[in-house]
């Protein structure tokens, strides 16, 4: 073999020595690509469940575990934000607070849980009386509220009336069919009885421990 046959066929071994390594370069160039594009993939999705799992969380941190109802702290932050909103437009606002009568006999007679069942009851009960722009909460230990936007007390009242009344004739639990409760209810509005939601909520609680004290079992507005 000549020497022009010996560079011929070392440019050529050259030749297929670069291409292998392009094609190389290029099939790990589409490898890393494609590598990429998975962890792209992978890191959209884990957000996707690191944003959905905080909605979650943020979500239950807002509401009470038993009833399924708001919790106090973010009830007063929906009364705080929803007397600004009738302050600045200049609508009423109106709330309701319940408490089941003789809790405490109830719960020294059944024991806790009971108390839970009650106002589980009840919370159905206020579900079904509100309407969907409606919010209600658990206030205390043993109090459920509702907050009425741009409503007057008269209209609250009926509200109350109607969970009375509803739960005067519901059973708690299949253990304790007999038993039936009875509740009094405290109504208040803005601008009537306070302008800022602490006072607003202790003229509630006022009416209602004037219902209690009126016997019990009625809604008192003042």
């Amino acid at each position: 073999m000549g020497r022009d046959d010996d560079d011929r066929e070392g440019w050529s071994y050259a030749r297929e020595t670069k291409f292998t390594q392009m094609v190389k370069k290029t099939q790990d160039d589409r490898q890393k690509f494609k590598e990429e594009q998975q962890q792209r993939s992978l890191d959209r999705s884990r957000q996707f469940i690191s944003d959905d799992k905080l909605e979650h969380f943020e979500k239950v941190s807002m509401l009470d575990k038993s009833t399924g109802l708001f919790n106090f702290k973010t009830f007063m932050r929906k009364l705080e934000y929803e007397l600004k909103r009738a302050k600045r437009y200049k609508r009423p606002c109106s709330i309701l607070i319940v408490e089941i009568d003789d809790m405490e006999t109830y719960s020294r007679q059944y024991g806790s849980m009971i108390v839970e069942d009650m106002l589980r009851s009840t919370t159905k009960i206020i579900n079904k009386a509100i309407r969907d722009v409606d919010i209600p909460g658990r206030c205390s230990d043993n109090r459920l509220a509702v907050i009425f936007p741009e409503t007057y007390s008269s209209r609250a009242v009926v509200v109350g009336e109607r969970i009375r009344e509803r739960l005067k004739g519901t059973s708690i639990s299949e253990e304790l069919k007999h038993l039936r409760v009875t509740c009094s209810v405290g109504v208040v509005s803005f601008p009537t009885h306070a302008r800022n939601e602490m006072d607003l909520v202790d003229r509630a609680l006022e009416f209602l421990a004037n219902a209690q004290g009126e016997g019990g079992d009625r809604v008192n507005n003042g």
